[in-house]
C-alpha cells in the first residue's frame, strides 16, 4: 500500500530552491538561448552557476554584452553565490544568448500578453497513466488568430526532475514526452485554433516531477510548469501460466484500496502471440484482490498479456493506465504412460543398459 508519509517524503527529498525561486511561468534554457519576441515588456534570467564561479554574461541579440558590473538603466542584476538574477525591461527583440554554466536549472520568466494557458494537472499521477494535456494561446485574455504563428507553432511536453549528484550539486534530469502540432490530427479536436490537444503516457519512475507545456515557434516561446508525483500503479498483476492437465492461465491481481475505488475497476486487454494469434477478454474488479482465467491457446508456445486499467480514484478522478505486459508458457502436453515407457526402453537400449 502506498502511504500518505510517502507524498511528504518525495517532496522534502530534493533542495528547497526550486519551490521556492521557479514559479509555474518559468521556461527552462536549455541551451542557454532564448528568442524574446516584441510582445515581451520584461525578462528575467534565473542563471545558476557553482560557488566561486564568475558571474554570467548575456549577449544580445545585436551580439552586445551585459555584464553584472556593467548594466544599463533597463537592466537590473542580483549576484548571489550560486545564482545570477538579471531582469530587463522591454528588452532588444531577438535571439538571446547567456553565457553561463547550466546543469539544467536556469531558467527565464517572461511578461508578456502573449500567454499559454494550460488546462489543470492532476498533482497525484501514475506510472502508466494516459494523460490529456490541452492547451491554448491566447493575447489579452483572447485567443490568438494569427494563421502564420499558429501553423508553425507546437506544443512540447517534457518531465523535469533533479537530482543530486555524488559531488552534492544538484542535476536537472529531462525526459521529453512527446511534441505536437495544432493540426487537427491525432488527438488534436480542430486545426489551426490556438488549442493543442493530446494524450501522453506517463512511463517515468514513481518520484517527484515537473511537467513542462511550452509552445515555440520562430516568433515567440511560452511555457507552463505544474509540479507532479508519480505514484506506482495501483493495480499489481501476477500472470500463471497452465500447470499440468489444468491448461488454463490466470491472471492474479491485487488492488491498492488506498489509491482507487475496487468496484470501479475494469481490465481490458488481450492475449497474443508473434504469429497473429490473439484473443480480447474483459473484466471487472470483484474484490481487492482477484484471479482472472484468461483466454488460453491449445498451441504450444510463449504469449503476452496486455491490458488497459479504468478506474476512479479515491478522489473521484477517473483514470486510465496501460498495464505493464506479462507473459506466459503454453508448454506440450506430458507424454502418455505408454509413450513414457517406450522412451524409457529406448534409452535405455541406446546406452546398452539393464532395464527392469
Amino acid at each position: 500500500m502506498i502511504k500518505n508519509t510517502l507524498w511528504l517524503l518525495l517532496w522534502l527529498a530534493l533542495p528547497l530552491q526550486a519551490s521556492t525561486i521557479f514559479e509555474n511561468r518559468d521556461i527552462p534554457l536549455i541551451d542557454n538561448r532564448f528568442r524574446l519576441d516584441h510582445s515581451i515588456e520584461k525578462a528575467t534570467f534565473l542563471l545558476y552557476r557553482s560557488p566561486g564561479s564568475p558571474a554570467a554574461i548575456l549577449v544580445r541579440p545585436d551580439g552586445s554584452k551585459i555584464y553584472a558590473w556593467e548594466v544599463p538603466k533597463n537592466v537590473s542584476w542580483l549576484e548571489t553565490d550560486e545564482l545570477d538574477i538579471v531582469t530587463i525591461e522591454n528588452p532588444m527583440r531577438g535571439p538571446w544568448q547567456a553565457v553561463a554554466e547550466n546543469n539544467g536549472r536556469n531558467r527565464i520568466r517572461i511578461l508578456s500578453d502573449v500567454e499559454l494557458n494550460v488546462d489543470p494537472i492532476p498533482h497525484q499521477l501514475y506510472q502508466g497513466e494516459r494523460l490529456r494535456i490541452s492547451a491554448r494561446l491566447s493575447s489579452k485574455g483572447e485567443r490568438i488568430d494569427l494563421e502564420v504563428m499558429l501553423k508553425e507553432a507546437l506544443m512540447n511536453v517534457a518531465l523535469m526532475r533533479q537530482q543530486l549528484l555524488e559531488d552534492q550539486t544538484v542535476e536537472v534530469r529531462r525526459d521529453e514526452l512527446g511534441k505536437f502540432y495544432d493540426d487537427g490530427k491525432d488527438y488534436d479536436e480542430y486545426a489551426d485554433d490556438g488549442v493543442f490537444t493530446t494524450h501522453i503516457k506517463l512511463e517515468a519512475r514513481p518520484g517527484k516531477y515537473e511537467m513542462v507545456v511550452s509552445t515555440l515557434n520562430q516568433i515567440f516561446t511560452r511555457a507552463q510548469l505544474s509540479p507532479v508525483l508519480i505514484y506506482p500503479n495501483p493495480v499489481s498483476i501476477k500472470v500463471m501460466s497452465p500447470k499440468d492437465e489444468q491448461r488454463q492461465a490466470r491472471m492474479a491481481l491485487v488492488i491498492d484500496t488506498d489509491e482507487v475505488r475496487p468496484e470501479s475497476v475494469v481490465i481490458s486487454g488481450k492475449v497474443y502471440n508473434n504469429v497473429g494469434w490473439e484473443q480480447a477478454f474483459q473484466t471487472y474488479a470483484d474484490g481487492e484482490e482477484f484471479t482472472v482465467d484468461l483466454p488460453t491457446p491449445t498451441e504450444q508456445g510463449r504469449y503476452r498479456v496486455m491490458g488497459t486499467l479504468l478506474a476512479t480514484t479515491i478522489q473521484n478522478r477517473e483514470i486510465v493506465i496501460d498495464l505493464p505486459e506479462e507473459d506466459f508458457v503454453i508448454l506440450p502436453p506430458p507424454l502418455r504412460r505408454q509413450n513414457q515407457r517406450w522412451l524409457r526402453r529406448w534409452l535405455c537400449q541406446s546406452q546398452r543398459c539393464r532395464c527392469g
